[in-house]
């Protein structure tokens, strides 16, 4: 008979090491990274895997011997993620890796840089590999010429151009082909950004075309939402992002987006979405593009032959030209080609037209030899695209028939090789780095150069003159800086020139009197009573003497009304102010005119603008609500019609004034002025603008008349 109690026991018993195995961490070994994903300005994503389940740990700081910062996970996982934030733009950063016990991996070798803040502007270097998971001598070799090129400088990201683990993109062959070939020269220090390949969905495998189950998903952190920069994605498959002035867009060739649409189908998902990215990224100064099919090749992969090149060559890129893409980067052909700055080319080889589809005839090259100037581009127009294919970074393939591409300004399919993007505010450099170590190819683009600049100075102060482009410079001056400081007497052009002689700046630096004060604000108003207040300010004042008040009726004829004495000297902003009474006795509803005199100690002046103050019609008496008026007709008129009659009351004994525009009494008598017209001029009024007042009831009624 059994026994519970003793079967109870068993059970405990043999559980408990179950239990163990869930609550004891496990410590385990480093089997993959640390590799660097989705770099922004404040944060970065560093993953690894471990043997066995373990906790997670990242440690780090500033500086190697002091990693004064943690974040940590208690969940026992072999594929470790932690995401770093809170972290400093352009900045560096060291780590170590491990579980909470146990530090895997950390020593000096072990740091990365943070982002600048999207916009900024620096020297930027990107590593660029096409179709190198080949897990052989030649992969390593061009990654070691890369990584001598680079020697100590810094490789701010690493672009991966698809078939990264050949043949079927197992994860046992992103192992063995590509973690273990560049874990130490590149991973662990450089943010990846990758692109997907044909090898990578299983070696064309149509099902995972459909469904994307496939480990290059399960192995890349992509900042699908945005993080990075650029318009979110919410899609592995593709995205963008920024560094410093530098637009990215990584986007998928093979893939089937919503199981149908690829990305030569215009109306699909994935080319909606590059549409609104890069309408949303016109600001940028830089913008390149990469994926795996090119639309231009004859090397090992026949861009006449293969349907998938044919209709993107045919369908898409026409639409990143037109969005001003200045780069697109392709692998999938095992060699290396690459255009001039071109555009409006879709069609085969044996059509590329020169004359017609070359927006540069130039090599690019920017090395004094013959025809080498760069590429030249206007961010106004952002006209011309260069084409590159880099597919030799694992293995050279076979060219094909037609080779080289008719569109192609070199091409190498005899030695593999890497390609640096190397970037500096409006320069951009692509260098091909062979796998014997030589630059076999490069080429420069240049932004909004030769510039063409006018620029106004005060006699005796300098300027600084700054050339529009990155190099080495000869002035006109004989200075070889990039900036200048001049302080020209005169009129005078300087002429900036690469020592390339391929770009001009032209300076033309037009001297001006010395100001003897700015005037910053001039203001008027009048009061209830007409008295106008006049308010101004200066910013600076210069051996300046006085300011003189003019005043004018007309805004053309104008008379001193009084004098402001000055501070002469001062370099902070000034007050004053001017009251004109005379608005109480020229009693009006039109418009008087004002200006300012500004004289200097030497006794030259110059004008101020003139400013109107509208008056005020003042009407006296109490009891406002009676109507009372007067009316003169025909206004204007000759000095024979013109008449007056009383409006509001049938008759009225009162004093009349005329006046002239100046404000002076012309005519002063006692009238009965009646509902009925009656002339009141004096003889020999001449043509010109006067006003009649009269006094009636306590209520003083002023009107403007014209003698023509």
């Amino acid at each position: 008979m059994d026994n519970p109690d003793t079967d109870d026991y068993m059970r405990r018993n043999l559980l408990l090491p179950l239990f163990l195995l869930f609550l004891i961490p496990s410590y385990g070994q480093l089997i993959r990274g640390p590799y660097l994903q989705v770099a922004t300005s404040i944060s970065m994503v560093i993953r690894w895997r471990t043997d066995v389940a373990a906790t997670s740990r990242v440690q780090f700081g500033n500086t190697s011997n002091n990693l004064d910062k943690k974040i940590e996970d208690n969940a026992l996982v072999t594929e470790h993620e932690i995401k770093l934030t809170g972290l400093t733009p352009m900045t560096k950063y060291f780590y170590s890796i491990g579980s909470l016990s146990t530090v895997y991996q950390g020593d000096p070798n072990n740091y990365f840089e943070t982002t600048p803040i999207p916009g900024t502007k620096g020297k930027y270097r990107f590593g660029v590999l096409g179709d190198c998971g080949t897990n052989s001598a030649f992969q390593g070799n061009v990654r070691d010429q890369l990584t001598n090129y680079l020697g100590k400088d810094y490789m701010n990201a690493l672009l991966l151009l698809g078939d990264n683990a050949y043949s079927q993109g197992k994860d046992p062959e992103y192992q063995s082909n590509f973690f273990n070939h560049y874990k130490d020269n590149f991973l662990k220090k450089f943010p990846v950004f990758p692109t997907p390949g044909n090898h990578d969905y299983g070696n064309d495998d149509p099902n995972r075309q459909i469904d994307h189950k496939i480990p290059y998903y399960d192995i890349f952190t992509l900042p699908v939402k945005g993080e990075s920069g650029g318009v979110p994605s919410e899609n592995e498959a593709y995205y963008s992002y920024d560094y410093g002035n530098v637009h990215f867009l990584s986007l998928d060739s093979y893939g089937k987006e919503d199981q149908s649409t690829r990305l030569y189908d215009t109306l699909g998902k994935q080319v909606q979405w590059i549409k609104a990215d890069l309408a949303a990224n016109k600001n940028k100064d830089w913008v390149v593009a990469y994926w795996h099919h090119p639309p231009f090749s004859l090397g090992s992969r026949n861009g006449e032959t293969e349907n998938d090149m044919i209709k993107i060559r045919e369908n898409f890129i026409r639409i990143l030209e037109r969005n001003g893409v200045d780069l697109i980067l392709c692998g999938h052909s095992h060699v290396y080609e690459r255009t001039r700055l071109i555009q409006g080319f879709y069609n085969y080889s044996g059509s590329f037209n020169n004359a017609v589809h070359n927006v540069s005839q130039s090599s690019g090259k920017y090395d004094g030899s013959d025809n080498s100037c760069t590429y030249i581009k206007s961010s106004n127009a952002n006209k011309g695209t260069v084409y590159v294919v880099t597919g030799s970074a694992g293995q050279l393939g076979s060219p094909s028939p037609g080779f080289p591409h008719k569109a192609m300004y070199y091409s190498n399919a005899e030695l593999g090789g890497s390609l640096m993007l190397e970037v500096e505010g409006n320069r951009l450099d692509a260098k091909w780095v062979g796998i014997d170590g030589q630059i076999r190819d490069k080429f420069t683009i240049v932004k909004d150069v030769n510039q063409n600049r006018t620029i106004e100075i005060e006699s005796g102060k300098s300027v600084n003159l700054e050339a529009s482009f990155n190099g080495q410079y000869v002035w006109s001056t004989g200075a070889n800086s990039r900036t200048i400081s001049v302080t020209p007497n005169a009129d005078a052009d300087y002429t900036v020139k690469d020592v390339q002689n391929c770009l001009t700046d032209v300076f033309h630096v037009k001297v001006t009197k010395q100001v003897p004060v700015k005037l910053i604000s001039l203001e008027g108003v009048a009061d209830t009573r007409n008295i106008v207040k006049l308010n101004w300010a200066t910013e600076f004042e210069t051996q300046f003497s006085h300011f003189q008040v003019e005043r004018s009726f007309d805004a053309t004829n104008f008379s001193d009304l009084g004098r402001v004495n000055s501070n002469q000297n001062s370099k902070e902003k000034q007050s004053y102010e001017f009251f004109d009474q005379s608005g109480q006795s020229n009693i009006s509803s039109d418009t008087i005119y004002y200006r300012l005199k500004m004289v200097n100690l030497a006794g030259s002046f110059e004008f101020s603008k003139t400013i109107g103050v509208k008056l005020n019609q003042i009407v006296l008496g109490t009891d406002p609500t009676t109507f009372l008026d007067i009316a003169i007709v025909p206004n204007p008129s000759t000095h024979d019609d013109v008449q007056v009659k009383l409006l509001g009351k049938d008759r009225a004994v009162t004093e009349i004034m005329i006046l002239d525009i100046s404000g002076k009494t012309l005519l002063s008598k006692p009238m009965t002025l009646t509902k009925d017209l009656s002339p009141f001029l004096p003889k020999g009024l001449t043509k010109g603008i006067y006003f009649l007042k009269v006094t009636i009831d306590n209520r003083t009624i002023t009107k403007k008349f014209v003698i023509l």
